[in-house]
């Protein structure tokens, strides 16, 4: 009597990794997840070789990506990425971000704490200098005392806590803190002993003073009631000039 093959067991760990024209550097994001870890990427029509740089960084244990491509927007494409993915825990990471090489016992150990919903990783930038290692010491503090995280110290919790707030905000802006701010009524965020490393690509465009400014006042309107969908063409405008259509900036 024939039998149907088993099903692989699901991946305890989903990496999500959202994309837009993250070619010289996604690859190196994928490569940083956990052993064992499935990684999905989600793809906001990119004009580089993001998908072909993603396609060639599958050669590695566990297994392999997953590329789904999207219309463009951060919001959405991570919750593209969190309802096709299949692990009990999801990781969101920037494609221009790093794991630690122990990420996953990070996960593991915190996701274990009595209380906890989920964490991030605090953020330590790739030869950023001093000035760059100081803000990211300020940002790291502000994840810490006010459990709001961006983006780019990637953000994890389980799947049935994701689910339950409702995932990200659908906003052109501010998502991550938004789902954090979710996430808080829930249970706590606490922060991984390792430390991502994030490119330094948007503290640049605009100066580090520039963005460092602009990153705080973006932070303080939202905190006080300004609504994403306001402040994002004005973040546009300042920090990477006009907006191309239909692309939102997301932070």
């Amino acid at each position: 009597m024939d039998t149907a093959p088993a099903r692989p067991p699901a991946p305890a760990l989903s990496v999500v990794i959202p994309t837009l024209d993250a070619g010289r550097t996604v690859a190196a994001a994928i490569r940083s997840a956990p052993a064992g870890a499935e990684v999905v990427l989600v793809d906001g029509g990119s004009a580089d070789d993001t998908l072909w740089a993603a396609a060639h960084a599958g050669a590695r244990a566990g297994p392999p990506p997953r590329i789904l491509v999207t219309p463009p927007g951060r919001a959405l494409q991570l919750n593209r990425g969190a309802a096709a993915a299949s692990g009990e825990t999801l990781l969101f990471l920037h494609a221009d971000c790093v794991l630690p090489g122990d990420a996953g016992e990070q996960v593991r150990r915190i996701l274990g704490a009595p209380g906890v919903v989920g964490g991030f990783f605090p953020q330590r930038p790739e030869g950023g200098g001093k000035i760059l290692e100081l803000l990211a010491a300020g940002a790291n503090r502000r994840a810490r005392w006010l459990s709001l995280p961006y983006g780019d110290q990637a953000m994890f919790v389980r799947r049935e806590a994701f689910l339950r707030v409702g995932g990200f905000p659908r906003v052109p802006l501010m998502e991550d803190p938004g789902l954090a701010r979710r996430l808080r009524s829930l249970g706590r965020l606490r922060p991984a002993a390792s430390p991502v490393t994030i490119g330094t690509g948007h503290w640049r465009r605009l100066g580090i003073a520039g963005t460092g400014l602009l990153d705080l006042a973006t932070l303080l309107a939202w905190l006080g009631g300004v609504p994403p969908r306001r402040l994002a063409p004005l973040y546009s405008r300042l920090h990477r000039g006009p907006p191309r259509a239909a692309r939102p900036p997301s932070r």
